[in-house]
Formats: C-alpha cells, structure tokens, sequence
C-alpha cells in the first residue's frame, strides 16, 4: 500500500493517472494519514507533500519516525517547495524529493517502482 499525503486535489488525479495499477490510498492531510497508519502493516512507500493545510509534511515525518514501526517506511517528497533528498535522507528517511514544477511522470514512476 502506497500512501499519497497530497491536499491538491488536482496533484491527487495526477497521482492517480501515472501511479495506476498501484494500490495508492489518498490523504488530504497529514493527520488523517497517520491516524490510518497501520504499525503491523505499515504502507510500504509514502508519497509527501510539504505544504499541507494543517501539520506540514515535516510534522508528518516526525510524527511518523516517532513510532519504530515507521521508521523503515520510505519517503518520497514531492512539493512546490525545492528540498534536498541529502538534507531529509539521514533524519528522516526520505528516499528522494521532487519539485512539483519540474518532475516527470517517469521520473516517480521510477522511484515509486524501485520501494513498493
């Protein structure tokens, strides 16, 4: 299970189009996400944006690397915001971040493929 944490809906139909086929479950916001968060199945890939309505992405990831059956979970950022993977990967698990102005499909495709 993927989880999308995106509060654009638009960004939604975008995660829907390319990720088909994925088993994705979609969250507008952040608490919501982590209230569906299963410690014995943890989603096997989270897809984040940072500025979400309510607890920002960053909130998220500290919530979620809170729990040890989290902390594993890979985290792809996807934002307006430009953030380096290098800056996140250490502290937070996140396996790459992409700016929403410039990625290509494949390039989550492939990112996407290689963790779930």
């Amino acid at each position: 299970m993927i989880f999308v944490i995106e509060d654009d809906r638009g960004w939604e139909s975008y995660y829907r189009r390319i990720l088909k086929g994925k088993d994705l479950q979609v969250f507008h916001d952040g608490v919501a996400a982590i209230a569906e968060m299963d410690l014995d199945e943890p989603p096997t890939l989270v897809i984040l944006d940072v500025l979400l309505t309510g607890p920002t992405g960053f909130a998220v990831l500290n919530e979620m690397r809170s729990y040890p059956e989290l902390m594993d979970v890979p985290v792809v950022i996807v934002s307006s915001v430009a953030i380096s993977t290098d800056d996140l990967a250490e502290k937070y698990g996140v396996v790459a971040a992409f700016d929403k102005g410039s990625m290509k499909p494949t390039e989550l495709l492939e990112v996407v493929n290689r963790y779930a």
